[in-house]
């Protein structure tokens, strides 16, 4: 083993260990609202969404790319490098489509409408839990015909024409060639470009906000807005984070395609760069949810009350 296959080795499975765990036990605190029959917010469902995807790229993309990076190559063969590269990019398409969604929700959410947009407003958000189901459904019907083109790394014919990423191999020429990659970067791009849009309306909202907390004698405290407000500034933070390092792993993949021949550290760095959105996301949700530390008590006083009871029954 290299050195840098020693060095990534040991920041993949750091970085996997620690993505499941923060994506696990944040769905276990919404589980957990659901057990104590606490309200779930329109924005906790498309947080769930978002955590599920997560947890499958943790999972599909994490642990094989941290067993290559540990020199456990060709431990696969073609049936599961086709599943495991279907899911990946099934998973990647929902997050962004998700954090997508999250965006919109909030921008929408904040926007001081006129009585005739309130059934608009009111009607678009009660579509968020089918929204959700939506992008299940788009990402794997777009992404269904990628597994005809993926291999196990024993069945690699030509190295110029297939991108061997360890555990698995490509058809790189085939997959350019395929009107569907087109379509997926067109996909890409328009949820990309809705989240800037609709990111800088967010920032523009802020802006004014600041502009009427330093006129404060002139407005009256709303509590729910101050909320609102911490809530738009997450949703900002975790939309930089996804374009920040979804755009570096992009920059290693165009280095690949343009390379003949392509280093395995390069390939590594760019899936490393893409599992830190999911890795990061869940710690950042809770963070800004202060009933999460509620329902961490609320679970722990349950605990004692069943032991306190137990006890007494003996």
């Amino acid at each position: 083993m290299q050195f840098h296959d020693g060095i990534m080795c040991i920041l993949y499975k750091f970085q996997t260990i620690i993505g499941l765990f923060g994506n696990c036990f944040l769905l276990y605190l919404y589980s957990f609202k659901i057990i104590i029959n606490q309200r779930i917010k329109l924005i906790d469902n498309i947080c769930i969404n978002l955590v599920f995807s997560n947890i499958l790229m943790m999972l599909f993309r994490g642990i094989p790319w941290a067993m290559e990076a540990c020199n456990q190559k060709n431990f696969m063969n073609d049936i599961e490098c086709k599943i495991i590269i279907y899911v990946q990019r099934v998973s990647r398409g929902t997050s962004l489509c998700t954090t997508c969604l999250l965006s919109v929700f909030q921008a929408i959410t904040i926007t001081s409408c006129g009585p005739h947009w309130a059934k608009l407003k009111t009607s678009v958000l009660k579509s968020i839990v089918p929204a959700c189901a939506f992008i299940w459904v788009l990402n794997l019907l777009i992404d269904l015909v990628v597994p005809l083109y993926v291999s196990g790394p024993r069945s690699i014919n030509n190295s110029q024409l297939t991108r061997n990423l360890g555990f698995c191999s490509i058809d790189i020429y085939a997959m350019r060639t395929l009107k569907i990659v087109i379509w997926k970067t067109f996909f890409d791009a328009v949820f990309v470009g809705l989240m800037s849009i609709t990111s800088g309306y967010m920032v523009l909202i802020l802006y004014r906000h600041h502009w009427q907390v330093q006129h404060i004698h002139h407005t009256s405290f709303n509590p729910s807005a101050s909320a609102e407000i911490r809530a738009t500034k997450l949703i900002l933070c975790l939309m930089s984070i996804f374009v920040c390092f979804s755009s570096l792993s992009s920059i290693f993949i165009i280095v690949m395609d343009n390379s003949k021949d392509t280093k395995q550290w390069v390939v590594n760095i760019s899936a490393y760069f893409s599992l830190i959105y999911p890795t990061i996301s869940p710690f950042v949700l809770m963070s800004s949810d202060s009933k999460n530390a509620i329902n961490c008590n609320a679970f722990n006083r349950m605990k004692k009350s069943y032991k306190h009871s137990s006890k007494n029954r003996e």
